[in-house]
């Protein structure tokens, strides 16, 4: 029987003319997004391989790659997978050197990628800034073949790759690429789901996403659908094609897998019902007997049954392993030979149940995931802890060949052996693999794991279930799961608990107060766990604590000057008291993000109180104290502000442009946004005619649709701002009041109040040049105003 495309002739039409356009480089974008969304078995996967097929055939390279729930915790798995096919298995470092250059920022990035040194957030930055430059690099010299990229069972897409794909998604006028993705649509349907910000991002980029919904045949089309899935013409009574209708509801997995069952020898009878004769299909069973299974399931199960014992053992296996399998993990669980496995593999291939990929592992992966499905829940729950545990074994046997981690991999079939004491090693160096590289969710469901694994484990070191639950929580935080670290820190804040686990806790319950905008509670909290830290003599605690209190004093001195002088004069004490008790005890700290943190708050407030020569040295000790080869806004921004205000802007404007090349290849719309604001500030306080003044209104304009774009809305008030600053300088009073309004709190309604609130603002943050101007224009226009 040949299994053919079918009733999808519109959706490859369409398809095949966005290749077309995407192949001839014709147009802006380069590229496009393709979505295949539908329930299981209404012919996504057959569409999808008919897309590659053509693409193909016009020149494009093709990779794929798939998404399943025994990746979970494998932060970043599909992107690997693209990346270790694109580049042949070489470092991302060295391919990507080949492209751009061994002193570019790209290769740079790339190291980032890897850096132990760097933040959570920026390695998160980085690792999908270089996933992006391997696909886009072959584009930067020559004419390169243009890509298609297949993203299967996108409904168990992680979020770091959402993140990988939406960064993709933001460059694609660099490179004719492809991005063909498939999903279920009722397991995506919560707002939350990863695959959401895909679509959204691609939606807002003109003429680049395509969605198909992928439905079932009607009863029109169902003759037709036999056919093509017989291969024949077919001669069947009405009866029996309304039953195969009504039994299927048009779902072409469903009605091919029981035409499979149909041409297949019944077990009892030895006959079947369906058979060619000559070019037409004719039916011969007994429609008044025909027991047909309810589900298309049922109907696999019973082609399943027809394989021999051993060659179900070795289906039964490969479902262990996942919806994709490598030879070499299957041959490593297998009594047989290789040569005797090699033959079954090609039966399974002749008889559809597994198709082999083009990949340099030998890998393959059962034709459709129903398959893969019924014979991992045919399976008893013994059966399937014992060979959890194998796959587990011979994957430990097998990592030492790979440059993957595999950690959370092999935890994750150890937990589903149910070796609780084995798995948890494994899932804890996952969870905290993927809290490093910015993974937070997929950390978070590593340390619930390992926390459920603990139970019988003797903790050695500083390791024990609190502080498990403390680096749990920081997962949740990360990933703004509020509610939950929440739950969890009720617990840890008990008394109950031991003054080093309270003293964490408590300062983690301050950040999640601050973040519902609780801030009187949370400064609570931070007190409470500043107290417990200076009892215990706590450095590390003391000092992280106290940073969060210089900046929520920070933050509220500056929200308060010029509307409540006294209040905003109470925080500002608060402030600096807490920037200097932190400073005082950086030099005890490492080399990371709380040391780089408590330097970079005393270079701000050194900054503000116009010492800009201390301001520089200790922004760049910060910056050191993380990475210096980190290019985020957070750390760049701050010290490009004291260079210009030490009077060299010509660097203070170099360092911004690395922050927006820096978010060019991250593809983050708000840093760059954020870049392209202070871009504009910088041409403006240096500008000194139309020309400058213009250049800089360009900027600000920019970056304020960025800021727009993403509902900003302190970036896009600080940029109305500078909006309203450039007014003044060309001139234009009405305008600058009109900007300035926008920016202004509620609060000031009346001109005078309004420059009198922006340009305490703007002293407070130690932009006094800029407040000055704001101030002039009150004093020559005192009399209007």
């Amino acid at each position: 029987m040949t299994v053919t495309l079918h009733g999808r002739e519109a959706e490859l039409a369409k398809i095949t003319r966005t290749l077309e356009r995407v192949g001839s480089r014709v147009g802006d974008p380069a590229g496009a997004v393709v979505m295949l969304h539908g329930a299981s078995g209404a012919g996504k996967s057959a569409l999808a391989e008919a897309v590659i097929a053509v693409a193909t055939q016009m020149g494009f390279q093709t990779f794929r790659t798939a998404c399943e729930p025994f990746h979970e915790g494998m932060s970043y798995f599909p992107v690997r997978e693209l990346v270790r096919q694109i580049t042949q298995g070489r470092p991302a470092g060295e391919f990507v050197a080949t492209q751009f250059g061994a002193a570019s920022s790209e290769v740079e990035m790339a190291a980032v990628s890897e850096s132990i040194s760097a933040d959570p957030s920026s390695r998160r930055e980085a690792i999908v800034a270089t996933f992006t430059n391997v696909i886009m690099g072959a584009y930067r010299h020559g004419d390169a073949q243009p890509k298609i990229l297949f993203v299967d069972d996108m409904e168990h897409l992680d979020a770091g790759s959402a993140d990988a794909l939406i960064c993709l998604v933001s460059r694609l006028a660099e490179g004719p690429v492809v991005i063909l993705g498939a999903y279920r649509s009722d397991l995506v349907a919560d707002a939350t789901h990863p695959v959401r910000p895909v679509i959204a991002s691609a939606r807002r980029m003109e003429g680049v996403y395509e969605s198909h919904e992928i439905r079932g045949f009607d009863r029109l089309g169902f003759r037709s659908l036999l056919e093509a899935l017989l291969g024949g013409r077919t001669d069947l009574p009405d009866a029996v094609t309304r039953k195969l209708f009504d039994e299927t509801e048009g779902n072409p997995l469903f009605t091919r897998e029981l035409i499979r069952m149909l041409c297949s020898p019944d077990p009892r009878s030895g006959r079947v019902s369906l058979r060619q004769d000559g070019d037409v299909w004719l039916f011969e069973g007994d429609i008044g007997s025909w027991d047909i299974p309810d589900s298309v399931e049922e109907v696999i199960a019973s082609r399943l049954n027809l394989l021999d014992v051993e060659e179900r053992r070795e289906l039964e296996l490969a479902a262990v392993v996942g919806r994709r399998f490598a030879f070499a993990v299957l041959h490593g669980l297998m009594e047989a030979g290789e040569d005797e496995l090699l033959q079954d593999l090609e039966k399974f291939l002749d008889i559809d149940l597994i198709r082999e990929l083009q990949t340099s592992d030998e890998s393959f992966e059962f034709s459709h995931g129903k398959i893969r499905d019924v014979l991992y829940s045919q399976l008893s729950g013994l059966r399937k802890r014992r060979l959890h545990a194998q796959v587990a074994d011979v994957i430990s046997n097998l990592r030492a060949s790979s440059n993957e981690d595999w950690d959370a991999l092999i935890g994750e079939h150890l937990y589903l052996a149910a070796k609780p004491v084995e798995a948890f090693p494994y899932l804890l160096r996952a969870a905290r693999n993927a809290q490093a590289t910015g993974a937070a969710s997929e950390a978070a469901a590593l340390f619930t794991k390992a926390l459920e694994s603990s139970e019988a484990v003797v903790f050695e070191g500083d390791d024990s279930r609190a502080s498990i639950q403390l680096e749990l929580v920081n997962a949740h935080i990360a990933s703004s799961e509020m509610e939950e670290a929440g739950r969890l820190l009720a617990q840890l804040t008990d008394v109950a608990h031991v003054p080093s686990v309270r003293v964490v806790a408590l300062d983690l319950l301050g950040d999640v107060l601050l973040f519902e905008g609780e801030t009187r509670q949370a400064l609570e909290a931070y007190e409470q766990s500043r107290s417990l830290a200076e009892s215990l003599g706590d450095t590390v605690a003391l000092c992280e604590v106290l940073c969060d209190l210089a900046e929520l004093h920070g933050r509220q001195y500056e929200q308060h000057a010029g509307l409540l002088p006294a209040e905003a004069e109470r925080h500002r004490r608060q402030y600096v008291d807490h920037v200097d008790a932190a400073f005082e005890m950086h030099r005890e700290l490492p080399p990371g993000p709380l040391r780089a943190r408590t330097l970079r708050n005393k270079a701000k407030l050194s900054r503000v109180s116009g010492d800009f020569a201390t301001a520089e040295s200790l922004y760049r000790q910060a910056i050191d104290a993380v990475d210096r080869r980190v290019a985020s806004h957070r750390f760049l921004v701050p010290y490009a502000k004291a260079l210009r205000r030490a009077g060299k802007p010509a660097d203070a404007l170099r360092y911004i442009e690395r922050v927006i090349a820096w978010s060019a290849q991250v593809g983050s719309a708000r840093s760059q946004a954020i870049g392209w604001q202070y871009k504009a500030t910088f041409l403006m306080t240096a500008g000194a005619d139309g020309n400058s003044f213009a250049e800089a209104n360009a900027a600000a304009e920019r970056a304020l649709h960025g800021h727009q774009s993403i509902g900003y809305v302190q970036g896009i008030r600080e940029t109305q701002i500078v909006l309203g600053e450039i007014a003044l300088r060309m001139g234009d009073r009405e305008r600058a009041l009109e900007w300035l309004r926008s920016a202004a709190s509620a609060e000031a309604r009346e001109a005078r109040e309004v420059l009198e609130v922006i340009s305490a603002e703007l002293d407070a943050n130690g932009e006094e040049d800029r407040a000055a101007v704001i101030r002039g224009a009150l004093e020559e226009n005192a009399a209007a105003l």
